[in-house]
């Protein structure tokens, strides 16, 4: 049987802040529509640091860094990951779509396409966008996507957190990118 222990944080090789921000980042941007959870905020802010996103787009009442409830779940990525605040989602998906990217709504909609069946392609630039805890991603920003991607859900009920939907597309993203560098 193998010894299993701990990693100290002194053995985790982690990159420092200034290394973070010179680092190459996956053509990933992480849209925020009209999220009000602070723990939610602060979760995705954790998880793009962890996996290299790009930048985080903070639209409509999305809070904003500094927050003192938002550093709780985010534990200091709210300083590391670049981030940008629209006060209307649609200018961030304009934006976006005027850089290039290919913009995704995370949301069951007829016609979605279900994240095992996600093909990305290398050489192109990815926006997600992930909707408010009840009433999701705003029709009209869905109606300016490329496309939605809907996580396959086998029990009762019909939606996952923010911040659990934003850790598997964030995932899903940057293990099918890592695989195209």
């Amino acid at each position: 049987m193998s010894e299993l222990r701990k990693l100290k944080i002194t053995e985790m090789n982690r990159l420092t802040v200034e290394e973070f921000k010179e680092v190459d980042k996956l053509p990933l941007v992480v849209v925020l529509d009209e999220v009000r959870s602070l723990h939610n905020i602060g979760a995705v802010f954790r998880t793009s640091d962890a996996f290299l996103v790009n930048c985080i787009y903070l639209c409509g009442i999305t809070a904003t860094p500094p927050h003192p409830e938002m550093h709780k779940t985010a534990l200091g990525a709210e300083y590391t990951v670049y981030w940008k605040y629209f006060k209307c989602t649609q200018d961030a998906v304009n934006e976006l779509h005027n850089d290039g990217y290919t913009v995704l709504a995370i949301e069951q909609c007829a016609g979605s396409t279900l994240l095992d069946e996600l093909v990305l392609e290398k050489g192109r630039k990815y926006a997600i966008v992930l909707g408010n805890e009840v009433k999701g991603v705003q029709q009209e920003v869905v109606d300016m996507c490329d496309g939605c991607i809907e996580i396959p859900q086998f029990g009762t009920k019909h939606s996952l957190n923010v911040s659990v939907t934003a850790g598997i597309m964030i995932w899903e993203f940057a293990h099918k990118l890592f695989k195209l560098r």
